[in-house]
């Protein structure tokens, strides 16, 4: 009898604990921990890009603004972006490599800072999805870039809490948001955001916040360098006119499709939020200052994109700081609710897809 006891409480019950726990997983809790979303997202991405360039967009399609338009004008060695636009596939591929990079970088800092309790591979395969569905209208301008080097800031942002490395973490982090706005330049209003964060992360002193300046200033002494030695003051005088010129959401040009994903979008990330803050205890201190941190910045990229009239260069950058909070939801809620929102985003994104 005594045998008997101890194989049920050493071996059957935990099998038998394992096996209601795999019953109980559901299909989103199934599909994170594979690797089924790295393929289906790369997937995904590669499709929507190549879809892009040779039905929708045999032409590379550039932006318009004072800012880009000044970057143009300059000609080194006798190159200038402009000659870039001559060479779409070129184009194309830069773009989806750029985009493909940003998802690899979410997806890694997702891991290295265990944002999830889980392992999840949600991030790369959420950005792929969302970057994808709106490549058709990203114009060729640095846009992929710019959220590169804002999701790298983010990163470096976060190293601060590395020992000994405050300082650095927080410079290279600026310089990276500084690099970042030299194509979307209202995004160097993020600043103050990083200062906000570094005080939620408890790295905030006199000395990395005057790296953090030092780190913004650095940039543009260069390039006031630059511009004093070519005598052309153009891209300084575009950047401060376009860094305060904003404009509000105008609903009036926008497609029904694009409406309905906007609201869907709000609905998961309201669902996502409501689902992250009341069980924010489970997580460890130092992964909800670095969600807490993501939901700040992610809220001041809202407020840039509504006052910049849904311009899809800011809604990229945002879109990839929504992929953390939404992986975060799809990895920890399996319910009915959480299955039907993951099959609606996949049959929205397709449709929007297809309307541009």
């Amino acid at each position: 009898m005594q045998l008997r006891s101890s194989l049920k409480e050493n071996i059957f019950v935990p099998i038998s604990g394992l096996i209601y726990e795999k019953m109980r997983r559901g299909f989103l809790g199934t599909i994170a921990y594979t690797n089924f979303l790295w393929g289906a997202g790369l997937l995904l991405l590669l499709a929507a890009a190549s879809v892009n360039h040779f039905i929708f967009g045999r032409i590379a399609i550039g932006g318009e603004s004072d800012v880009l338009d000044s970057l143009r004008g300059y000609t080194f060695l006798g190159f200038s972006l402009n000659d870039t636009l001559q060479y779409p596939f070129l184009d194309h591929l830069t773009q989806f490599l750029l985009l493909l990079g940003t998802g690899l970088v979410l997806q890694y800092m997702s891991s290295e800072f265990r944002l999830i309790r889980v392992r999840s591979f949600f991030p790369f395969f959420l950005f792929c999805l969302l970057s994808g569905t709106i490549i058709p209208v990203l114009p060729l301008d640095g846009a992929a870039l710019s959220c590169l080097l804002l999701t790298l800031s983010c990163y470096r942002l976060f190293r601060s809490l590395d020992p000994g490395l405050e300082s650095r973490a927080v410079f290279d982090a600026s310089v990276l948001l500084t690099l970042a706005s030299l194509f979307q330049s209202r995004l160097l209003w993020l600043m103050p955001v990083i200062w906000l964060v570094m005080g939620v992360l408890q790295v905030m002193s006199l000395r990395s916040f005057l790296a953090s300046i030092l780190g913004l200033l650095s940039v543009f002494w260069i390039i006031g360098g630059i511009s004093f030695l070519m005598g052309d003051y153009g891209f300084l005088l575009a950047y401060s006119k376009d860094l305060i010129n904003f404009h509000l959401f105008n609903i009036s040009g926008i497609l029904s499709s694009e409406i309905s994903y906007i609201v869907f979008l709000a609905v998961l990330m309201i669902s996502a939020i409501i689902s992250f803050w009341p069980k924010q205890h489970l997580d460890k201190l130092r992964t909800r200052n670095y969600l807490n941190s993501v939901l700040m910045i992610w809220f001041a990229l809202f407020i840039l994109w509504f006052f910049s009239a849904n311009d899809e260069r800011y809604m990229l950058p945002l879109l990839s700081l929504s992929t953390l909070v939404i992986a975060h939801f799809f990895s920890l809620v399996d319910s009915l609710f959480s299955r039907i929102l993951f099959f609606a985003l996949l049959g929205l994104s397709v449709t929007v897809y297809l309307s541009f």
